[in-house]
């Protein structure tokens, strides 16, 4: 059986709650990066990340919204176009 992997753009924002960090994304199973840029000002951080996952698009943006929630974390997550 063929594992199908999806790809899904994360926005966090943080200006309160948890510490946001180039490892925030290690707590979040079974999603592997692709890419992670962390910006800072003063106490608000926002990372943008591409990740690859299991899930499907619509189960992933749950299951990250709530993980994000937990956290006290604000977050956009939008499935990515397969490659052409």
């Amino acid at each position: 059986m063929w594992a199908v992997e999806f790809e899904s753009l994360l926005v966090l924002l943080a200006v309160r709650g948890d510490a946001l960090d180039d490892d925030a994304l290690d707590t979040l199973e079974g999603a592997r990066p692709r890419w992670v840029r962390l910006e800072r000002e003063g106490e608000v951080v926002c990372l943008a990340a591409r990740v690859g996952h299991q899930d499907r698009p619509e189960e992933f943006r749950t299951r990250v919204r709530g993980w994000a929630g937990e956290r006290g974390w604000a977050v956009t997550v939008a499935p990515c176009a397969p490659s052409l």
